[in-house]
């Protein structure tokens, strides 16, 4: 089509139809088009080269920021002159093995060539020296403790068998060794509440393998995963404790479950118990059988009514079938969060880290302490010093345990005692997801069931953190639409941290330091919940037919304060209630309340089951320091994460082994008899239990003017619900409690802070004056990029 035949268009400040078009004045519609599009793509053009220029401009001003300082230094530790809490060394761990297979009245074998009846070493880790012989040291007037391990000995060619622990050293070079003796535990530690090791793991698998080999098609039809020949559709299995009912039986019931990400979600109806108490390995058997809520005396059993159709048979869930199963697994699904991908918020250390480490010593705004991670008890922390004044000689993790509820044998027998499943024991943590970007991580060696410690990459991670919350502020209205004075301080922290994963569960404990002189000790709850398929009295109905059967968390502390010396009293400051004549009218009565200082005299005195009737609070102080007002100087114990425990050590045997749960809160006099508030082996044995933390308290020892300890239990119950799928979250779950200092200081320490800011009016009406201390503002650095990497690997020491 010509121009000339298109649709015209005439501007005229006059509208006349019958006027002459001036040829200036005529613009065909085409034309028009043509036009705005030619300036449309000049605008476009200029607005493109804009942003690059900006983008480059921005990548020019990134350039001209120099990196981040790295701050305060971090130096590893000296193995040539470790730090007295410092765990072993690889080549103390070799010196130590060494020295123990050569002594011949021990009659070791070798790891590689020992059999489940040999006597072998079976863990190896730091054995802390005296708190007398520390404090000597630390506090300048004594020799460096000799430095030592703990060897734990399976003495499987003794008659009768036993477990022995011997003290070793003087570290790095080994030349004695002597039993461990501790007359407040029960000794000889019984064979029967050893740890499964890898020399009876297989020994155990052997008569799983014989068993299901049996059972191959009856799994198969009646769940659609089988234990052997499973190509893709496989089982895994898993041992339950305890042990038996009574103290020396050692009964595993073997529970099965999907293999993959996720399996454990997917727990079949069947089961096997082992019975393997005897010495001889050859004398255990499969002694029952649980199918689709039947028991069975053998395989055969269940195979003979199984195919007479006397047995009643399990079907395939549909919901476990598929061989790409989402539900309990991390891959993302349903709609996205956010719309489009994209970081969320990182930190950042302008001016550098702010804590120094040395080794395992760390130091943070006046905060300095020592940390080791052992196999058999979670973080310990040592000689926990504000200002260069010990607040706590020791702060650390006893145990935990997750007790189920249900009706088969599988959640009759998940009574947990992680100390059992090394809980000391973190793996890998991840850069930007279980810690922060800026965090500095530690490598940890661990050795149990090993010949040689497996060493943990970056097992445990330090960082600072600005807790999203004012540690202190006030607005001071002047109440006619303007202020007197803003004061406020971000919560800017130092948190110590590892997570220990028990097979489903992980533990992320923290140990957080404030700049106020207050510890919080955190511990958040994620990972794995372990199903049944079991009756709906225990649980809701869940994915693939099973249901969350509910258990309880429990976690102890040991918390060794030293207030102002190591001689201290232990008092509640109840709040209780008055009835009094009003003073300013007498006619009428006044109730209110008012508190009550109530010194605890005696350990029993001392032992705290809450009662919410009472409302108190927890005070360890020094009777003869008193800051300036002439208060008793104290830190006081703030609980913050307590739940009733409904299982009572007297109704119920299996809780004399973990009888710290009957307690929110016990105080006993420190003792070197009484190190730990539970052990290893109470877990195949919880009826006569190797350490029975009742007897702590029962001899009801005098608490005033002595070394305390305050053992603390932090506890919740869980009825898993669907959104704990794929994994229980964090948010919600954690629970912690304080360590807060209580007429200690003269005033709030963190005033001391030049991170805090003072807002005052400006002169007549101009901006207001910011007080910062010194402080800078702004961005002055760029980051460094931490580099991703991730490999999961743990076993051997390099």
């Amino acid at each position: 089509m010509e121009m000339s035949d298109a649709k015209t268009y005439t501007y005229s400040a006059v509208p006349d139809k019958n006027a002459e078009k001036p040829a200036w004045k005529t613009v065909t519609f085409w034309q028009a088009i043509s036009l705005v599009l030619f300036f449309a793509c000049i605008a476009l053009a200029v607005a493109l080269g804009a942003f690059v220029a900006s983008m480059n401009s921005d990548e020019h001003s990134l350039d001209g920021l120099a990196p981040c300082p790295a701050g305060y230094p971090v130096e590893p530790m000296d193995e040539d002159n470790p730090g007295i809490y410092d765990d072993l060394s690889l080549a103390e761990h070799t010196s130590v093995r060494e020295y123990m297979e050569s002594q011949e009245n021990l009659a070791l074998t070798p790891w590689d060539n020992a059999g489940f009846s040999d006597n072998y070493i079976n863990a190896i880790e730091l054995y802390v020296p005296a708190k007398s012989a520390a404090l000597a040291f630390l506090d300048g007037d004594g020799d460096k403790p000799e430095r030592q391990a703990l060897v734990t000995v399976h003495a499987g060619g003794k008659t009768p068998p036993v477990v022995e622990e011997y003290v070793v050293g003087p570290l790095p070079n080994p030349a004695r060794h002597a039993p461990y003796s501790n007359p407040a535990r029960r000794s000889p530690i019984p064979w029967t509440s050893r740890a499964i090791d890898a020399k009876e793991y297989p020994l155990i698998n052997r008569l799983i393998g014989d068993a299901t080999a049996s059972l191959h098609n009856i799994l198969k039809e009646s769940y659609g995963y089988t234990y052997h020949n499973c190509s893709k559709r496989c089982l895994v299995t898993f041992d339950t404790v305890p042990k038996g009912y009574k103290s020396g039986e050692r009964r595993s019931w073997i529970l099965f479950h999907r293999k993959g990400m996720g399996g454990v979600t997917y727990v079949i109806d069947f089961a096997l118990q082992i019975t393997h108490e005897s010495p001889d390995p050859s004398e255990w058997r499969v002694s029952r059988v649980f199918y689709n809520g039947q028991y069975f005396d053998s395989v055969q059993q269940l195979i003979t009514g199984y195919e007479a159709g006397a047995v009643e048979r399990d079907t395939p869930d549909a919901d476990a079938q598929d061989d790409d199963i989402l539900y309990p697994t991390f891959v993302r699904r349903g709609k996205p969060q956010p719309a489009s991908p994209s970081r969320g918020p990182t930190l950042t250390e302008p001016g550098g880290r702010r804590y120094a480490v040395r080794g395992r010593h760390v130091e943070y705004m006046g905060w300095s302490f020592d940390w080791r991670l052992g196999t058999s008890q979670s973080m310990q922390l040592y000689d926990v010093r504000m200002n260069g004044q010990r607040i706590a000689y020791e702060l650390s993790g006893q145990d935990a345990t997750s007790f189920y509820s249900g009706n088969n044998p599988i959640m009759l027998n998940n009574l947990f005692v992680d100390s059992y499943w090394d809980v000391g024991r973190s793996y890998e943590l991840v850069r930007g997801i279980d810690c922060p970007e800026t965090a500095t991580f530690f490598n940890t060696l661990q050795q149990r069931s090993t010949k040689e410690p497996s060493l943990m990459r970056n097992a445990v991670c330090v960082f600072e953190l600005n807790a999203g919350i004012p540690l202190r502020r006030h607005f001071d209205s002047d109440f006619a639409g303007g202020f007197h004075s803003y004061g406020g301080m971000a919560d800017h922290v130092l948190v110590l941290r590892h997570i220990n994963t028990v097979y489903n569960y992980d533990y992320v404990y923290d140990y957080i330091f404030h700049q106020n002189g207050v510890i919080e000790v955190r511990v958040g709850l994620t990972g794995y919940i372990i199903p049944s398929q079991d009756r709906t009295d225990y649980g809701y109905p869940l994915y693939a037919g099973v249901i969350g059967n509910v258990h309880q968390h429990s976690f102890n502390y040991k918390v060794d304060l030293d207030i102002l010396g190591t001689q201290n009293r232990f008092e509640t400051v109840d709040i209780v209630l008055e009835n009094i004549t009003n003073p300013e009218r007498p006619e009428l009565r006044h109730i209110q309340t008012r508190i009550q200082r109530n010194l605890k005299t005696t350990e029993k005195e001392a032992a705290v089951q809450y009662d919410f009737n009472r409302p108190k609070y927890y005070n360890f102080y020094s009777e003869e320091q008193k800051n300036r007002f002439g208060s008793n100087r104290g830190y006081r114990v703030q609980l913050n994460g307590i739940a009733k425990t409904l299982l009572l050590r007297q109704d119920w045997a299996p809780m004399r082994g973990v009888a710290w749960q009957d307690y929110q809160l016990v105080v006993t006099q420190r003792k070197e008899s009484e190190p730990t508030s539970s052990s290893i082996y109470n877990q195949n044995d919880l009826y006569e239990p190797v350490v029975d933390f009742q007897s702590f308290l029962d001899d009801d020892e005098n608490i005033v003017d002595e070394d305390l300890v305050a053992w603390v239990t932090l506890s919740t119950h869980h009825i898993p619900h669907s959104e704990d799928f794929p994994t229980t979250a964090t948010a919600g779950t954690q629970m912690q409690f304080f360590l807060r200092p209580f007429n200690y200081y003269d005033e709030d320490p963190s005033v001391g802070s030049s991170n805090a800011v003072l807002i005052t009016p400006g002169e007549k009406s101009g901006p207001a004056r910011v007080e910062r201390f010194g402080t800078p503002t702004g961005p002055a650095c760029v980051p460094e990029e931490s580099p991703f990497h991730f490999s999961g690997m743990w076993r051997g020491p390099n």
